[in-house]
């Protein structure tokens, strides 16, 4: 059985438990570097998320990832996914999503 029937491609939004950083230290996170004072404590660090993002969808914030996938539209398998922050726009995921050994070319 070949899945080659066209593709569809979903974004679902994972929400995650909601951080409580100071100003400073989501600047410090943000440009990838751990905030100071975190790394001498195991404990706090092993309960902070420092990859999930914010992300506005219509007009509501939410903080998490996004789980993005391509799914065969004759036998609804999934083909290929992606697990991004919640801020990367879909878009950006298609060129990794679309499957290129699918016969038919529509999305």
């Amino acid at each position: 059985m070949q899945a080659r029937g066209g593709q569809i491609i979903d974004a679902t939004l994972v929400p995650v438990p909601k951080q409580r950083n100071s100003r400073d230290e989501n600047k410090e996170i943000k440009a990838g570097r751990l905030p100071e004072g975190w790394d001498e404590n195991p404990d706090r660090l092993r309960q902070r998320d420092l990859d999930a993002r914010w992300v506005k969808k219509n007009g509501v914030n939410h903080y998490g990832y996004k789980n993005s996938i391509c799914i065969d539209v004759d036998h609804g398998f999934i083909r290929r996914y992606a697990v991004t922050p919640a801020n990367i726009h879909d878009s950006q995921m298609l060129p990794q999503l679309l499957d290129p050994e699918n016969e038919h070319d529509y999305v």
